[in-house]
């Protein structure tokens, strides 16, 4: 049964979508995000350490870690999926229930697998990093000699699953031969199970030693391939406090090392003149830099998109206060008057005469400008 709905509430829904059809989409985006709690803006290709900036946008997009577990008779597999530039995005062929939220950026699966049927089975989908409270801070890692190359230690927190806090601490380290996708299992269905054996050393009649064969389970262990060398590890998924669970993975590759792109490597090295400019060209500006400003390209581009003109707040404040006195007005004539439909609007008979308006209007011209072609006077006879 659908709830009932007012005829307030349909006429403000309506003002709103009819403004907001004929202005640019940029506006109506930063209109229904006054209403919400952002996240915290995280650019993964400007990740600033120590003045060092790292660019990761090469790793964004979903990244998948499998582990299984054995607690007999049970076996479980883990799939830790994650996203370091983006929400995660759901997939239409998944049941909503076996996904975490549209906002989750680490997301944990669970599935129960049966060695008689060989099927695993969903059990329960975790947002480890997400939502609206996502947080983040990235420092450097240890002073080590094993990371003397640079390293960032990225941290998610902010999310809380069942009263317990979550984070995810991802520890990017220098690898020049490794981008950061090798070795990647996609899927834990196809994880092949194999009981462990441990040998019981046990004594028969004669207290002669002898040795059984019996089961024992084994903590979750990442699933790997061994044909190549994985990039991305899972060092843990733990409780660290009395309130607190943490995941903790290890990113080998190549963008987190000093010498990387986008970071130190464009500044000229001690005693190297060839980039500084001679006397008298320090004033001059490069080519395509038209006021000197030093703008890259000259365009301004990066100026324009960090900020906001003059006249597009003016529109997105004109489009709010329009939409605010109509909403208030609707509201007033609503629980004033009782009025229905159309009368809902305030100067509901003004609005719907200006399409009249407008065609009288249009004719008018039409005819003066007609008419001011034609010859004045008398007309021969």
């Amino acid at each position: 049964m659908r709830p009932p709905t007012t005829p307030l509430a349909g006429a403000a829904a309506a003002t709103v979508l009819l403004l907001a059809g004929g202005l640019p989409s940029t506006i109506t985006t930063a209109a229904a995000a006054a209403g919400t709690t952002a996240a915290e803006i995280m650019r993964c290709k400007e990740i600033v350490v120590d003045g060092h900036k790292y660019d990761f946008g090469e790793l964004g997009g979903p990244h998948t870690v499998v582990t299984n577990e054995y607690d007999p008779p049970a076996y479980y597999n883990y799939t830790y999926t994650l996203d370091i530039c983006a929400p995660l995005k759901r997939k239409g062929d998944v049941k909503k229930e076996e996904q975490c939220g549209g906002d989750a950026r680490v997301c944990r699966l669970k599935h129960h697998y049966s060695p008689s049927d060989k099927k695993s089975t969903f059990e329960t989908a975790t947002t480890l990093a997400g939502g609206s409270s996502f947080h983040y801070e990235a420092t450097k890692l240890d002073s080590s000699s094993d990371h003397k190359d640079g390293g960032v230690k990225l941290t998610f927190s902010g999310y809380k699953h069942q009263g317990r806090q979550q984070k995810v601490v991802i520890n990017f380290v220098c690898n020049k031969t490794l981008t950061g996708t090798e070795g990647e299992v996609e899927s834990g269905e196809d994880i092949q199970y194999e009981k462990p054996k441990l040998l019981l050393a046990t004594r028969d009649d004669n207290d002669k030693k002898k040795e059984e064969e019996g089961d024992d389970g084994y903590p979750e262990t990442q699933v790997l391939k061994n044909e190549t060398a994985t990039a991305l590890l899972w060092n843990g998924y733990k409780r660290v406090g009395d309130d607190v669970d943490q995941l903790e993975l290890t990113w080998n590759t190549k963008f987190a090392c000093l010498d990387a792109s986008g970071g130190d490597k464009d500044k000229p090295k001690d005693g190297d003149d060839k980039d500084k400019p001679k006397d008298g060209e320090k004033d001059k500006p490069k080519d395509g830099d038209k006021d000197g400003g030093g703008n890259k390209g000259g365009n301004g581009e990066e100026d324009i998109n960090k900020s906001w003109g003059f006249f597009t707040w003016l529109v997105v404040l004109l489009f709010l206060g329009i939409a605010a006195y109509l909403i208030f007005g609707s509201w007033l004539n609503y629980n004033r008057y009782g009025a229905r439909g159309w009368d809902l609007l305030p100067h509901g008979d003004t609005i719907r005469d200006i399409p009249y308006l407008l065609k009288d209007w249009t004719r008018r011209v039409l005819n003066t400008v007609q008419s001011s072609g034609s010859r004045g006077g008398y007309s021969a006879v």
